[in-house]
């Protein structure tokens, strides 16, 4: 499995605390049959070369220490970024692309975000020659009230993803029955971790996996674990999505 969400840098965000905990965090994920992780530090439209170079620092400090510790997993670099004013130019950053493929870019937006905010997000970010992967979709309740939003945000170029905490529980049973029913509606493309820690919120792929499975079908539950976010780590072209 492929996951392209997760705080599991140390010590540069709400994240992993440390290398400790950035590598138990990992031998987590690994054993639940995850191969591959992009590391998505929080970043904001003021995010500069230092956040670049910070990032970088740690990333290579986190690789060094797996090799060392002879885990079998890949581990590539991106950001969650808050969109803002000057969000192009963060998108230009190294860390502004998931992998560094100058391709794909996660972003998030706060809980009350309007719809037409979000969209007019999307079309931008396509202008500008990028793929947005919109982070948690199921957290903007104001972007998921009808069919039609989800289908206007997919036909003008966004990839909606879902943390897989929401779909286990891990924040509540409201959120799993929004999570539940939103990803029912056959618009979620994506299920990605968003791991924090090595407790409430550690990798948790494969149970969300087995919860989409029920909803979706298997055969679609794990290509929303590895054939698309494989995609993205490679850097592919994106299937063009074309409403029914």
């Amino acid at each position: 499995m492929y996951d392209i969400h997760n705080h599991v840098l140390p010590q540069v965000d709400d994240g992993a605390k440390g290398m400790r905990q950035s590598i138990r965090m990992l031998e987590s994920a690994i054993h639940q049959g995850i191969t591959h992780v992009i590391c998505t530090p929080h970043a904001n439209d003021h995010s500069n070369a230092n956040a670049n170079d910070l990032f970088n620092d740690r990333l290579a400090a986190l690789n060094a220490e797996a090799a060392k510790l002879e885990l079998p997993i890949e581990i590539g670099l991106g950001a969650e970024i808050m969109f803002g004013m000057n969000m192009q130019k963060v998108l230009t950053q190294p860390f502004g692309t998931l992998n560094g493929k100058g391709k794909y870019s996660l972003i998030e937006f706060p809980r009350q975000t309007p719809f037409d905010i979000i969209h007019n997000v999307v079309k931008a970010v396509v202008k500008w020659g990028y793929v947005p992967v919109i982070a948690h979709h199921e957290r903007y309740p104001l972007a998921f009230r009808s069919i039609e939003q989800l289908i206007k945000l997919r036909t003008d170029g966004a990839i909606l993803t879902m943390d897989a905490g929401s779909l286990t529980g891990q924040f509540g049973l409201p959120m799993k029955r929004h999570s539940r029913d939103l990803l029912s509606t056959g618009h979620i493309e994506i299920l990605t971790s968003d791991a924090h820690d090595d407790d409430k919120q550690n990798f948790c792929l494969a149970a969300a996996r087995d919860e989409a499975a029920a909803i979706v079908g298997l055969p679609t539950a794990k290509e929303m674990v590895t054939d698309a976010p494989r995609r993205i780590w490679n850097g592919e072209e994106w299937p063009q999505f074309k409403a029914v």
